[in-house]
């Protein structure tokens, strides 16, 4: 299973001169926990960072600083961390780790911005497969009985279990 497959395609942005109300407001409207900031260039919009709720909520209202002259730009995480739409889930999460977040950039092969991979989507996905690790052992399972309910029944067994103390374990145990 690779990246392309589990990755959110609907990107939020905001630009790095936005304040933190229009952020909650756009994280509310859109469902989203992150937005992916923005800077123009004379080349256009170029990805500057990521700002996720708790961003907003440490660097904007704990940390006691003047709301209204914070801008997005300040409060989002410059460190940009990404990973190929073709990548694996075991590459995301190695690069998840190594960089120490719970969000990735999600590029195509020309380098341009396709997505946004979250630690919930590569539990998701994970799951899924456990999930169907375990239905494998419950068919083979299933495909056990029905195999052996075709079989004759097995032959009784008359076995005689020696008592205690007398010969064998009783003796052992002492």
């Amino acid at each position: 299973m690779n990246i392309a497959s589990i990755c959110t395609r609907r990107i939020v942005t905001i630009d790095s001169a936005g304040t933190p109300v229009q952020a909650a407001g756009l994280m509310r409207e859109h469902h989203v926990g992150a937005l992916v900031v923005i800077r123009q260039t004379p080349e256009g919009p170029q990805v500057s960072g990521i700002v996720t709720d708790r961003d907003l909520v440490i660097g904007a209202l704990a940390s006691g600083r003047d709301r209204a002259g914070v801008t997005i730009g300040e409060l989002a995480s410059d460190q940009i961390v990404s990973v190929s739409e073709e990548d694996d889930l075991s590459g995301a999460i190695a690069v998840m780790q190594e960089g120490g977040v719970r969000r990735l950039l999600v590029t195509n092969a020309e380098q341009q911005l396709v997505g946004v991979v979250s630690l919930d989507d590569l539990m998701d996905a994970c799951a899924a497969e456990m999930a169907g690790l375990a239905k494998v052992i419950r068919n083979g399972i299933e495909r056990e009985v029905v195999e052996s309910s075709n079989l004759p029944p097995p032959v009784p067994l008359v076995l005689r279990i020696p008592a205690m103390g007398t010969a064998g374990w009783g003796n052992a145990m002492a």
